[in-house]
């Protein structure tokens, strides 16, 4: 049954794969040394996708989208099989088809091998011809592709921008409440990535850049802070305000450690900050009138901030991050404000 059920499945592939051949298709050649067998592999798909550095039929079948047990079945098949070639059929997760051709490394010495001194390469064809294995003019070999930027998960530097939810914790009873929606941070970041670490499966690289960023302290209904004296007071206005709000500007300078997964495409980001307070406002807007008020001062806010953060997402695309004020937000004589941290949550561009 099983040497039936091997037959019908080559029947199978033989005709699929003449179909597959009207897209573009990807040859990946090489000799596996754990099978030891010459292995083509014919993918057709106009997607991209990275081939590992090590080649042998588990990565490259990875590397294509084919889950565990297909890759563990084609394995057992050309191992088990003594014949001088087989050919086997897969699928891969987004349902593209996965053909393989196993030869005897032995008796193998094609003239694509002569002419290569038996090295290992990879092609991409759009021509729509029923048979690219044995026509040279419509394949061109390269060398493998290796990982993005020189061979890194990560950039050199990168562009981010920062985009969130703020408020405070820590803070006495009296201390009035941020509007959920309406607090938000805003930052600007130029990164460096130095990589550390530049593993088959793993990059490590250490995160730094500078970074300018706002945090907006949105108050509900009428509260608002003010600070006629040495002292911030946090007061309830005798008009309704539509809005009131504290925004302080710091630069700041992130440092991480972040880890890059090649597999699963995932990044994740642990670190801290330091920032510097450059400018700081209060903002009161009147419901009854187009009056507002903008007062430039410090109102008590720590020149200096500190935290820890941290980001995860995927490779390319939006990262999810937290971060949350190890200091107090104000200065440690302002009584009324004593104990607050500024906390943040958000996503990254």
């Amino acid at each position: 049954m099983k040497r039936l059920g091997l037959i019908l499945l080559l029947l199978i592939g033989g005709f699929s794969v003449k179909a597959s051949y009207k897209q573009d298709t990807t040859i990946v050649e090489f000799t596996d040394r754990g099978v030891k067998k010459r292995v083509t592999v014919y993918t057709s798909s106009k997607k991209d996708f990275e081939l590992p550095r090590n080649l042998n039929l588990e990565n490259v079948l990875r590397s294509m989208g084919v889950d565990s047990s297909e890759r563990k079945k084609a394995l057992v098949l050309i191992e088990q099989n003594g014949a001088k070639q087989d050919t086997i059929l897969l699928l891969a997760n987004d349902g593209r088809t996965v053909k393989i051709v196993a030869k005897d490394a032995r008796d193998q010495l094609s003239r694509r091998d002569t002419l290569r001194n038996d090295s290992d390469h990879w092609s991409r064809s759009g021509r729509n011809n029923d048979d690219d294995e044995d026509d040279d003019d419509t394949t061109t070999y390269v060398k493998p592709k290796k990982k993005n930027s020189g061979g890194r998960f990560f950039s050199k530097s990168d562009f981010g921008f920062y985009l969130g939810l703020n408020n405070w914790a820590n803070g006495a009873s009296t201390v009035p409440s941020l509007q959920t929606w309406g607090s938000r941070f805003i930052a600007l970041s130029f990164r460096r990535n130095a990589t550390l670490i530049n593993g088959k499966q793993m990059d490590l690289a250490l995160s730094y850049g500078p970074e300018i960023s706002w945090n907006n302290f949105m108050f509900e209904g009428n509260d608002y802070i003010d600070r006629s004296t040495e002292q911030v007071e946090f007061l309830v206005a005798t008009k309704d305000l539509n809005k009131s709000k504290l925004v302080e500007t710091s630069l700041n300078l992130p440092v991480m450690f972040n880890f890059g997964f090649e597999e699963a495409k995932l990044k994740i980001g642990i670190g801290g900050y330091v920032g510097y307070r450059v400018g700081s406002y209060r903002k009161l807007k009147y419901s009854d009138s187009r009056r507002k008020e903008i007062n430039r001062d410090n109102f008590g806010l720590n020149d200096f901030r500190y935290g820890l953060t941290v980001e995860i997402g995927r490779r390319r695309g939006i990262s999810f991050f937290g971060r949350y004020d190890m200091g107090d937000l104000f200065k440690s004589g302002q009584k009324n404000a004593a104990g607050l941290q500024a906390w943040t949550i958000g996503i990254r561009l």
